[in-house]
């Protein structure tokens, strides 16, 4: 296939994205054995051979369309990643409050480290990655990456297929594309896809380990959404949001994104 930016790229990222979601979430629900369950529970019963195979299928893709400006490249210039600084601050924190908790066992851990990882990695590709440069085919930068973030958060409501639970699915995507939006953001003004997949692989990691410390000091937990429940997961994102509008200030529809330098602050 033709490296071009075509008219033909959209409909086929949007095909991709069809059968990468389809991999996603029926692959889950097999390694469930249809049987719903939360995250963090399908998390500890072994690695997500769903998420691995949906990158695989993506890797692949990429290579016979030919693929070459979706960022996998270093941030350009390094200084950039100053602007790391609140992703940083969410990470150390994450870790504090798991270790405050009581960390599980240490091979839950690795196994929740090395599925978030291939989370980040599959879906900054598939959003960040392909979604956003094929929209970058058609409308102006700000729709691109307004569309991209409402994408991958509307995609968290097929958490419901596992889950049972729709109305947690819902708080999700609507936290997701918040997060969505911060992950944009580092991506535009770093020129790299690379912090993106990093923050998004140790902000899963975080939350995941909290969960899991938690339910190990035998907390107790609630899935009902409403009241606290369905305001802390908003406060605890809306600062990620915040940053990336920031982030974007001096960032205009005429910019374009065909070379890899970042943009200017």
């Amino acid at each position: 296939m033709k490296n071009a930016h075509g008219r033909a790229r959209l409909p086929l990222s949007l095909a991709v994205f069809v059968i990468w979601a389809a991999i996603t979430m029926l692959g889950g629900m097999l390694l469930s054995g249809g049987q719903t369950q939360s995250l963090i529970e399908g998390l500890s019963k072994g690695p997500l051979w769903n998420v691995v195979a949906a990158f695989l299928f993506l890797v692949a893709v990429i290579l016979i369309a030919g693929w070459r400006d979706l960022k996998f490249v270093a941030p350009n210039p390094v200084s950039s990643l100053r602007i790391m600084w609140l992703p940083a601050l969410y990470v150390v924190t994450f870790v504090v409050l798991a270790v405050i908790l009581g960390l599980p066992r240490l091979d839950l851990l690795l196994l929740i480290l090395a599925s978030t990882i291939f989370v980040g990695l599959s879906e900054e590709t598939m959003f960040r990655g392909i979604i956003f440069q094929a929209l970058r085919t058609r409308v102006k930068l700000w729709p691109a990456m307004v569309l991209t973030s409402m994408l991958f958060g509307s995609v968290h409501i097929l958490n419901v297929l596992t889950t049972g639970e729709l109305l947690s699915a819902l708080l999700q995507a609507f936290t997701a594309m918040l997060s969505g939006f911060a992950f944009m953001a580092i991506l535009v003004r770093t020129g790299s896809i690379w912090p993106a997949i990093v923050y998004h692989a140790l902000w899963d990691f975080g939350t995941f380990a909290i969960s899991a410390s938690s339910q190990a000091s035998g907390a107790a937990a609630s899935s009902e959404v409403g009241g606290w429940s369905f305001l802390l997961p908003v406060a605890l994102v809306l600062p990620n949001f915040l940053y990336g509008i920031y982030l974007l200030r001096n960032v205009r529809n005429d910019h374009v994104l065909s070379t890899d330098r970042p943009f200017a602050p």
